[in-house]
């Protein structure tokens, strides 16, 4: 049992020191979906400070489902922008093998919800990413906000996928 837990750590050891010098800075898209019946589409850059942490920063458009009927009785359904959000994230990340990695760290999220009122929250975001051998990367995250004002005070919590360029 010790050389197999032994093993298993030196090939996480292995995989994160090659892995860890593949790329610096990623940018791309986050798609996710949170509170509220509200689509977020964000643009989303990382970038590491040090061999494990890293800054992420998402800039994007809140929008709400919102179902329309038309004169005949038919509906379908419409997403309308109800606000630009901003994100921004610490994170400690840990590369694995085979190219994927897990991080988290504590977020910051600004708001405009309803174009015209503010709301600010604080919470924390948690993901697994896979890193391709092209300059590609995937992530699925978990990230829950409580915002402190505004008209959606309370727990936020929003799913995410992302799809990066690495360079």
């Amino acid at each position: 049992m010790k050389k197999l837990l032994l093993s298993l750590i030196a090939l996480l050891a292995l995989g994160t020191a090659v892995r860890a010098q593949d790329y610096d800075i990623t940018t791309g898209l986050r798609m996710g979906y949170g509170h509220h019946s509200a689509f977020t589409l964000e643009f989303s850059a990382q970038a590491f400070v040090n061999d494990i942490n890293r800054v992420e920063v998402d800039l994007g458009l809140r929008l709400r489902n919102h179902f329309t009927k038309t004169d005949d009785g038919e509906s379908y359904d419409v997403y309308l922008p109800i606000g630009p959000i901003l994100t921004s994230a610490w994170q400690w990340h840990w590369f694995l093998a085979g190219g994927f990695g897990v991080y988290g760290g504590p977020a910051l999220q600004l708001s405009l919800p309803a174009w015209h009122h503010f709301s600010m929250g604080a919470g924390g975001q948690v993901g697994l990413d896979y890193q391709f051998d092209a300059p590609f990367q995937v992530a699925l995250d978990f990230r829950p906000i409580y915002n402190f004002f505004g008209p959606y005070k309370g727990f936020d919590p929003n799913v995410g996928l992302s799809f990066r360029y690495a360079f």
